[in-house]
Protein backbone atom coordinates (compact mmCIF):
# COMPACT_ATOMS: atom_id res chain seq x y z
CA UNK A 1 0.00 0.00 0.00
CA UNK A 2 1.34 3.42 -1.26
CA UNK A 3 0.15 6.77 0.37
CA UNK A 4 -0.32 10.21 -1.23
CA UNK A 5 3.41 10.94 -1.00
CA UNK A 6 4.40 7.90 -2.72
CA UNK A 7 5.83 5.89 0.18
CA UNK A 8 5.01 2.12 0.12
CA UNK A 9 3.64 1.29 3.61
CA UNK A 10 3.44 -2.50 4.69
CA UNK A 11 -0.49 -3.76 4.47
CA UNK A 12 -0.54 -4.39 7.90
CA UNK A 13 -1.35 -8.53 7.31
CA UNK A 14 2.48 -10.00 7.53
CA UNK A 15 0.91 -13.20 7.02
CA UNK A 16 3.84 -15.50 7.32
CA UNK A 17 6.63 -13.72 7.19
CA UNK A 18 9.57 -14.11 9.74
CA UNK A 19 10.31 -11.78 12.13
CA UNK A 20 12.77 -9.83 9.74
CA UNK A 21 10.55 -8.84 7.62
CA UNK A 22 8.02 -7.60 10.18
CA UNK A 23 10.59 -5.78 11.74
CA UNK A 24 11.68 -4.11 8.56
CA UNK A 25 8.12 -2.90 7.94
CA UNK A 26 7.74 -1.89 11.45
CA UNK A 27 10.73 0.39 11.09
CA UNK A 28 9.27 1.79 7.86
CA UNK A 29 5.90 2.45 9.78
CA UNK A 30 7.61 4.32 12.38
CA UNK A 31 9.63 5.89 10.33
CA UNK A 32 6.19 7.17 8.56
CA UNK A 33 4.80 8.41 11.29
CA UNK A 34 7.19 10.50 12.58
CA UNK A 35 7.65 12.15 9.53
CA UNK A 36 4.08 12.63 9.13
CA UNK A 37 3.67 13.95 12.67
CA UNK A 38 6.98 16.67 12.17
CA UNK A 39 5.20 17.39 9.09
CA UNK A 40 1.41 18.32 10.00
CA UNK A 41 3.24 20.78 12.77
CA UNK A 42 5.65 22.45 10.64
CA UNK A 43 2.54 22.70 7.64
CA UNK A 44 -0.27 23.69 10.97
CA UNK A 45 2.35 26.68 11.82
CA UNK A 46 2.96 27.82 8.33
CA UNK A 47 -0.88 27.82 7.78
CA UNK A 48 -1.45 30.00 10.37
CA UNK A 49 1.41 32.39 9.60
CA UNK A 50 0.11 32.67 6.01
CA UNK A 51 -3.23 32.81 7.08
CA UNK A 52 -2.64 35.87 9.74
CA UNK A 53 -0.40 37.52 7.23
CA UNK A 54 -2.64 37.41 4.76
CA UNK A 55 -5.60 38.43 6.87
CA UNK A 56 -3.69 41.84 7.92
CA UNK A 57 -3.47 42.41 3.91
CA UNK A 58 -6.77 42.02 3.31
CA UNK A 59 -7.70 44.24 5.81
CA UNK A 60 -5.11 46.84 5.03
CA UNK A 61 -6.91 46.64 1.50
CA UNK A 62 -10.25 46.98 2.88
CA UNK A 63 -9.68 49.70 4.69
CA UNK A 64 -7.52 51.46 2.16
CA UNK A 65 -10.60 50.95 -0.52
CA UNK A 66 -13.05 52.58 1.74
CA UNK A 67 -10.96 55.60 2.30
CA UNK A 68 -10.44 56.00 -1.29
CA UNK A 69 -14.22 55.96 -2.16
CA UNK A 70 -16.26 57.41 0.75
CA UNK A 71 -14.53 57.85 4.00
CA UNK A 72 -17.73 58.35 5.72
CA UNK A 73 -18.39 54.90 6.07
CA UNK A 74 -15.95 54.31 8.52
CA UNK A 75 -17.53 56.10 11.10
CA UNK A 76 -21.14 54.53 11.08
CA UNK A 77 -21.69 50.85 11.98
CA UNK A 78 -20.67 49.05 8.70
CA UNK A 79 -22.32 45.78 7.88
CA UNK A 80 -18.89 44.99 6.42
CA UNK A 81 -17.21 44.93 10.15
CA UNK A 82 -18.78 40.89 10.62
CA UNK A 83 -17.86 40.31 7.29
CA UNK A 84 -14.20 41.19 8.60
CA UNK A 85 -14.26 38.74 11.69
CA UNK A 86 -15.77 35.79 9.32
CA UNK A 87 -12.12 36.97 7.24
CA UNK A 88 -10.29 36.02 10.28
CA UNK A 89 -11.60 32.77 11.14
CA UNK A 90 -11.26 30.82 7.89
CA UNK A 91 -7.69 30.62 7.88
CA UNK A 92 -8.20 29.14 11.09
CA UNK A 93 -10.73 26.80 9.74
CA UNK A 94 -8.92 25.56 6.63
CA UNK A 95 -6.22 25.05 8.77
CA UNK A 96 -8.86 22.79 11.29
CA UNK A 97 -9.83 20.70 8.82
CA UNK A 98 -6.13 19.96 7.22
CA UNK A 99 -4.97 19.00 10.63
CA UNK A 100 -8.05 16.71 10.77
CA UNK A 101 -7.03 15.11 7.65
CA UNK A 102 -3.01 14.62 9.19
CA UNK A 103 -4.90 12.99 12.67
CA UNK A 104 -6.81 10.92 10.14
CA UNK A 105 -3.67 9.77 9.18
CA UNK A 106 -1.42 9.44 11.67
CA UNK A 107 -4.27 7.14 13.22
CA UNK A 108 -4.28 4.68 10.47
CA UNK A 109 -0.22 4.58 10.49
CA UNK A 110 -0.37 3.75 14.13
CA UNK A 111 -3.30 0.90 13.62
CA UNK A 112 -0.91 -0.46 11.02
CA UNK A 113 2.28 -0.21 13.72
CA UNK A 114 0.41 -1.64 16.10
CA UNK A 115 -1.34 -4.57 13.64
CA UNK A 116 2.46 -5.23 12.70
CA UNK A 117 3.35 -5.33 16.48
CA UNK A 118 0.86 -8.24 17.24
CA UNK A 119 2.21 -10.24 14.38
CA UNK A 120 6.01 -9.45 15.22
CA UNK A 121 5.45 -10.69 18.90
CA UNK A 122 3.58 -14.18 17.35
CA UNK A 123 6.25 -14.49 15.33
CA UNK A 124 8.90 -13.98 18.09
CA UNK A 125 6.85 -16.56 20.07
CA UNK A 126 7.04 -19.02 17.11
CA UNK A 127 10.70 -18.96 16.97
CA UNK A 128 11.20 -19.30 20.37
CA UNK A 129 8.87 -22.32 20.41
CA UNK A 130 10.20 -23.81 18.05
CA UNK A 131 13.92 -23.91 20.02
CA UNK A 132 11.84 -24.80 23.12
CA UNK A 133 10.42 -28.15 21.48
CA UNK A 134 13.92 -28.78 19.73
Amino acid sequence: MENELGIALPKGRAGGKGAAAIKRELAITERELRRISDLQWTFAKRMLEFGFASWIFGIACFFSILIAYDSKLLGGSSAAYPLLIIAAAAPIVITAIVIRKFNAKIKHIEHVRKTLLIEYERAILKRVDKIIKA
